[in-house]
């Protein structure tokens, strides 16, 4: 689950933390296959699932060790390339490899953005279960609304399907679907059977702004209408009432809240799936900055879920996951590595940043990210359309072998 490759000799050690695991990708999305690098489609970029997060770091990092070994440059530290196989899924294998192999003391995770991150939100999620109603008579029914892929994406795709549709309410929902500016939509009628499907844009949940969230959207849409009892109806209320469109839990009951370095609390709902049993299951996932504990966000959660249950009187089963935020502001190497960010992009005004994602950096000792997407440009990692510039690579190649460096390379007396 976990592969080191190293540089160097000696007790004091370097490391660099990467994943090798990928997301899931949606092959009709991509112009060619997302599980080979494409090069030609878009001239200038490298298209592929990995290709920013973080297949494409990883041979930056390994090209940056070469350069450092075809040059004779003498180490004071061993330089390790950590990469771990189930980051993406599964952090217990790492947790144990780590048990088994103690990780160097000072560490940067090349899982992220520049300049330097020292902190990143807390990974929460919420699945909530809504189950099929009592039959509630003649009338439109929405039968199926589903849509998303993986937590950590923002959904760029649902789809709907109602029964009992005449052509007022078709009419209602087209209205409804052209007063939204963001995503767009495609109506597909047969008998009274109608289905609308909602095309947004993916993006990391992490960075919920970046995307136009499918789901949320489509229900907003959906709304517009009065439907009979069905499961799915209940979604669209729970949805429109807890979740709207925003990115902040705004409407979620008491969750939202702010800090001062590492930003607001953002919510975003990925994943609504059709149980076997019958019924939906809802995903929602979390990124909460410091400033309240697990266990108080927790009770909110759960207070604005109860609460919902009990004014709509609609049942629902959920359960939580909850994990704290990480820190690292005053790791030893942070100014080390701001100085060669200023450096190389002439940014001298840069300071460290706080994300909404988590990486394996908070499971290291004084673990910070150091690239490889800049501040200010969209990260395309866990998108269906991701990439690294070629210009991107070449200056990430740079700043990771000076940072190797500076870091692991041996002072001149």
């Amino acid at each position: 689950a976990v592969v080191v490759i190293g540089l160097g000799e000696g007790e004091r050690r370097l490391g660099l933390v990467t994943h090798g695991d990928v997301q899931p990708a949606d092959p009709s999305k991509w112009a060619r296959s997302p599980f080979e690098l494409d090069a030609a489609t878009e001239p200038g970029r490298l298209i592929g699932r990995g290709a920013e997060d973080d297949k494409g770091p990883i041979a930056i990092a390994l090209y940056a060790m070469k350069t450092l070994a075809d040059l004779g440059v003498p180490l004071e530290r061993r330089v390790e390339l950590i990469v771990s196989y189930t980051e993406e899924s599964d952090w217990n294998p790492f947790t144990a490899f780590l048990q088994q192999y103690p990780p160097p003391d000072l560490n940067v995770a090349l899982d992220s953005e520049y300049p330097v991150v020292t902190a990143e939100k807390a990974w929460n999620a919420v699945m909530i279960r809504v189950p099929e109603p009592p039959d509630g008579g003649e009338g439109p029914r929405l039968m199926q609304f589903v849509g998303g892929s993986f937590l950590s994406q923002v959904p760029g795709g649902a789809e709907a399907i109602a029964i009992g549709v005449d052509d007022a309410l078709e009419s209602a929902l087209r209205g409804a679907a052209e007063r939204d500016t963001l995503a767009a939509y495609e109506f597909t009628r047969v008998d009274d059977a109608l289905t609308v499907s909602a095309r947004g844009l993916s993006a990391h949940s992490a960075s919920p702004w970046d995307g136009v969230n499918a789901i949320t959207h489509l229900a907003a849409v959906l709304g517009a209408v009065d439907w009979q009892p069905s499961a799915a109806a209940n979604v669209v209320r729970l949805i429109n009432d807890l979740v709207g469109t925003d990115h902040y839990g705004a409407r979620f009951g008491d969750v939202a809240f702010t800090h001062d370095f590492m930003g607001p609390l953002t919510l975003a709902l990925t994943t609504l799936e059709e149980l076997d049993e019958g019924g939906f299951e809802i995903g929602i996932n979390i990124r909460s900055p410091l400033g309240r504990s697990g266990p108080d966000l927790d009770v909110r959660i759960r207070a604005a879920l109860e609460h919902w249950r009990q004014e709509t009187g609609i049942t629902l089963e959920y359960q939580t996951t909850i994990t704290p935020p990480y820190y690292a502001g005053d790791a030893e190497h942070v100014p080390v590595l701001l100085d060669i960010f200023r450096h190389f992009t002439g940014r001298a005004d840069a300071q460290p940043i706080a994300i909404g994602g988590g990486t394996h950096a908070r499971m290291v000792p004084n673990g910070v990210n150091f690239g490889p997407a800049m501040p200010d440009v969209p990260y395309t990692g866990h998108s269906e359309h991701e990439f690294m510039t070629r210009d991107q690579l070449m200056l990430n190649l740079q700043m990771y072998s000076a940072m190797l460096v500076e870091l692991a390379g041996r002072a001149p007396k």
